[in-house]
């Protein structure tokens, strides 16, 4: 049960993308230039992957780093500021990646929890994501069950309410 994602970010919806880190991409490796990058065509980026190098100069990003596991491992708090971060840079028009490691779990999480914020219904959201990005996009199946459960419940309890649409 392996993906074969072949394109490093996918555009889920228009200025809204969800991707992955390259392996040469990483903080532990020597860079093998210290030109900046021009080929990541965003204004803002959220990384969910540690060892992702920081965003290129010109680009806004946002951290919060959480290993793919369970849902009960992510400070829920903190998942509630980059997601509504992420929702704010995209709702003023920024071109948005979300991006963990390989781009299928943390990146859907985070991705799907923006687009519900929006007003999507979680089950279409998840669909729409694995269209867009790979078929096992939001394969930890703990994920794809809090966001169908509890999803709603996560931006109410917060008093950050999902738009109507």
């Amino acid at each position: 049960m392996f993906s074969d994602v072949k394109e490093l970010y996918s555009e889920i919806v228009p200025n809204l993308f969800m991707g992955g880190t390259d392996d040469d991409d990483v903080i532990h490796l020597p860079q093998l230039s210290h030109f900046p990058r021009h080929d990541l065509p965003f204004d803002s980026i959220l990384t969910m992957y540690a060892l992702a190098r920081p965003a290129d100069w010109m680009v806004q990003e946002f951290r919060y780093a959480f290993p793919d596991a369970s849902i009960s491992d992510i400070d829920l708090n903190r998942l509630r500021q980059i997601v509504e971060w992420g929702y704010q840079q995209w709702m003023q028009g920024d071109r948005v990646l979300v991006r963990c490691q390989a781009g299928l779990n943390r990146s859907g999480l985070v991705t799907a929890l923006i687009l519900i914020k929006s007003g999507s219904d979680p089950e279409m959201v998840i669909q729409k994501i694995r269209e867009r990005r790979d078929s096992y996009a939001l394969c930890n199946g703990e994920y794809e069950e809090w966001l169908l459960r509890e999803s709603l419940s996560f931006f109410s309890l917060s008093g950050v309410n999902p738009e109507v649409t």
